[in-house]
Order: C-alpha cells, then structure tokens, then sequence
C-alpha cells in the first residue's frame, strides 16, 4: 500500500499581511501644474492625489523616469498623464507616446487625458486595431500631441511612414 503524501510538508500557512497606512503629503497645487489642468482635475472631483500620484508626480514632473506599480482604479493614469501635459504645454513641438495591451485601456487613457487638457491647444489621438486605419492615418496628419495606442497598429502605422516619432520625447509603457 502506497504512503499517502501530508500537504502540510507542501503548503505554508498563510499569516495575515498588514497593510501601512500611507500618508499623504502633496496637493495638486503642491506641483505647480497649468491652472488649466487644476480646475480640470477638480471638475473630476479630484480633491487630494491618491498615493501613486503622490508619490511619482514629482520625480516625473522633474524629468525623471519613473516605474509605478499600483492596483486598477489608483489613478496611474493621471500619474503619468500629468506630467506629459505640463512638458507639452511648455514644449509645443513634442510628442508624447502612451502604448498600451489593449483597446479598451487605450480608450480609456485617452479619455482621461481629454478631460485633463480639455481648453488647452493639447490634442491626442487614438491608435488601436479594430477601427478605421484612414481616420487613424488622418488624425496623424493633423499633428497631434499625444500618441496612444495599442503596439500592433502603432508599429503597423509607423511602417506606412504615417507615424513620425521625431519628436517624441516622451514613452509611457502601460500595464
């Protein structure tokens, strides 16, 4: 008769994981940030940023590259899409290029970061699969700011010499 196995010599006893209590200690207003874009955020109901926002708007604010890890819903978006709008506003011939896994997170950024440059000259466009590679190819020729898209149809624009990356001196890879 064969041993039975104990799944005890397999398994660790799982111990509860206490979580800190972050604390937060910036203010929008805290990041100089175009006036523009702070009655925007408040129109969003944005009051204090969330931790991720805190902590990485300064560093990429200053230049810095900066790695953020933080759960959905925790407004990474506006972690990185803050930033890219302060530098365009003062660099009107940059670009910017957001790549992201997937249409729906494309969409999403891109509706996010509509509501934060909205009454600003800043423009973005939408680059997925699955829509109309002419519109796509037309928005390009219109010059805009910010370049969010999905890899697939960025790298298939950019081999019909439709995307121009000269400019870009800003890459967000997301999630």
């Amino acid at each position: 008769m064969p041993k039975k196995l104990d799944p005890r010599l397999f398994v660790c006893a799982a111990s509860p994981e206490i979580a800190k209590e972050v604390e937060i200690v910036h203010s929008f207003n805290d990041f100089d940030l175009n006036p523009r874009v702070l009655e925007n955020l408040s129109k969003k109901g944005y009051i204090k940023p969330t931790p991720i926002q805190d902590q990485a708007l300064e560093p990429a604010l200053a230049g810095k590259d900066v790695l953020g890890l933080a759960d959905t819903g925790t407004g990474k978006t506006a972690a990185f899409s803050l930033p890219i709008i302060q530098k365009l506003l003062t660099d009107s011939y940059g670009t910017a290029l957001i790549v992201a896994p997937t249409r729906e997170l494309a969409v999403q950024i891109r509706d996010e970061i509509r509501d934060y440059t909205f009454g600003l000259n800043l423009f973005s466009c939408l680059l997925i699969g699955g829509s109309d590679m002419h519109r796509q190819i037309n928005d390009l020729k219109r010059r805009p700011h910010i370049y969010i898209g999905t890899p697939g149809r960025m790298r298939d624009l950019y081999n019909r010499h439709a995307l121009h990356l000269d400019n870009t001196k800003i890459v967000v890879l997301d999630e």
